[in-house]
């Protein structure tokens, strides 16, 4: 009787643990199967070897590398993942224009990008990275680049429901300085949409290695840093235009901060009337505008 592998976890998971490690070909592989995730259940080991242009050889190789006994057990691993509902395996939504009006083109690209990261998203998923977030003793964010403004967009939004929420990498401070204050009880959040820094994964791997659950918000490109990630977040970014657009990212943003308020309950809004009232004491926040409308002149 075959023993099971010794490898274990999903068929996305093992390739980004084995990534790194991957001959080019086998990498064209790799990379064919988690730009598509949702052919995988349908494909046979030939049409995957036609889309990444090698040898039926090569896709064998790359499923025992690693840990299946056969091209069919990692596609069975795959439909499985299909059944139970696992989004990153259901049919991604077009977000492709038309060529009709430049605003109604848009619009539908924006609609579609929202519709389809959100076809993605695992709702329990969400619900338990928004409970670690509110439990947690402290909430550490990171960003760069383009991905920088939306962890900005997240720490603020946490910030007011909750106290500890900070950037991980303070102005003036190395990214070390932030890992080495992380610790079991706390979540780091990281967004790491494409074009992102090198070692981008190592960092990931740092910060999970000091036992704080890791939250990632990365695009369909990234590879081997959600092996680290105790959840990762895939958003839609790519569009028609040259620019990446990240309307599905800050939609499943606010989808973690409003069920990050419902997990903290009555805490939250302590919080949040705490801030309130320090923002009236120091005048920090204009004026709203009389109901009677402006002062007639003359």
């Amino acid at each position: 009787m075959t023993s099971e592998p010794a490898t274990q976890g999903s068929l996305l998971r093992r390739i980004h643990e084995a990534y790194a490690a991957l001959p080019d070909s086998e990498r064209r592989v790799a990379d064919t199967i988690l730009n598509a995730p949702a052919e995988m259940p349908v494909w046979t080991a030939t049409e995957l070897a036609g889309h990444a242009q090698v040898s039926n050889a090569t896709v064998s190789r790359l499923v025992q590398r690693l840990g299946y006994r056969s091209f069919e057990q990692a596609r069975q691993d795959a439909r499985t993942l299909r059944e139970t509902g696992s989004p990153l395996f259901m049919k991604e939504t077009s977000a492709r224009g038309t060529g009709g009006e430049p605003n109604a083109d848009l619009l539908r690209t924006e609609a579609g990008l929202i519709e389809a990261t959100l076809a993605r998203l695992d709702a329990g998923a969400l619900r338990e990275a928004s409970r670690a977030i509110a439990g947690a003793r402290q909430v550490r964010l990171m960003g760069f680049r383009n991905s920088r403004f939306l962890s900005d967009y997240l720490t603020a939004q946490l910030a007011q429901l909750r106290h500890d929420v900070a950037p991980l990498g303070l102005y003036g401070q190395t990214i070390a300085e932030g890992i080495a204050g992380l610790g079991p009880q706390d979540v780091a959040v990281v967004v790491g949409f494409r074009r992102r820094p090198a070692r981008f994964s190592q960092i990931i791997r740092l910060i999970a290695e000091r036992q704080s659950r890791v939250i990632l918000i990365a695009d369909k490109s990234l590879r081997e840093a959600p092996a680290f990630a105790t959840w990762t977040f895939t958003c839609s970014v790519e569009t028609p235009l040259p620019i990446d657009s990240y309307v599905g990212a800050l939609t499943l943003l606010r989808m973690l901060a409003t069920e990050t308020a419902a997990e903290l309950e009555d805490r939250g809004i302590h919080h949040l009337n705490e801030v309130e009232t320090l923002r009236e004491t120091l005048g920090e926040l204009e004026s709203a505008p009389s109901a009677a409308g402006p002062a007639t002149k003359g």
